[in-house]
């Protein structure tokens, strides 16, 4: 009987002490800003005509980078401009925009507003409803 009631006193500490540690943790969360999307980027600046484009920041070694670029430039990107900002070729664009994971890409309208973006997979239905969005609010 005794030690059923040790055994039964050791699940209850440790039952608190779990509670305890997932309280804290969810008190303090890690903030990690990777991942994080730009809200600006004017199609002028990193080489394309004033206007709606898909901009995507890649490295030329990346395989999900690849696969962005063919993406948007399929038909997937519905003919609007794309460019293609590699790391290798234009670190200091990267920089500007602040740019810490690849691939980042986004759909920015005549001002040069982020309308929806990804890092890493871009998913279709979202970039379908972004373009949708960029080529209506388009005034040509």
């Amino acid at each position: 009987m005794t030690r059923l009631f040790i055994a039964v006193a050791l699940a209850g500490l440790v039952a608190l002490a779990s509670r305890f540690v997932d309280r804290r943790r969810a008190s303090h969360p890690l903030v990690v800003r990777r991942g994080a999307l730009p809200t600006q980027v004017p199609a002028v600046e990193v080489g394309l005509d004033v206007g709606p484009a898909i901009i995507s920041f890649t490295e030329l070694t990346c395989r999900s980078c690849q696969d962005a670029i063919s993406l948007i430039r399929g038909p997937a990107g519905g003919g609007i401009p794309v460019a293609d900002i590699e790391y290798g070729a234009q670190p200091e664009l990267h920089k500007r925009f602040d740019i810490d994971t690849v691939p980042t890409t986004v759909v920015v309208d005549d001002k040069g507003s982020v309308v929806a973006g990804w890092t890493g997979r871009i998913d279709l239905r979202e970039l379908t409803v972004a373009l949708a969005q960029v080529v209506q609010s388009d005034p040509d």
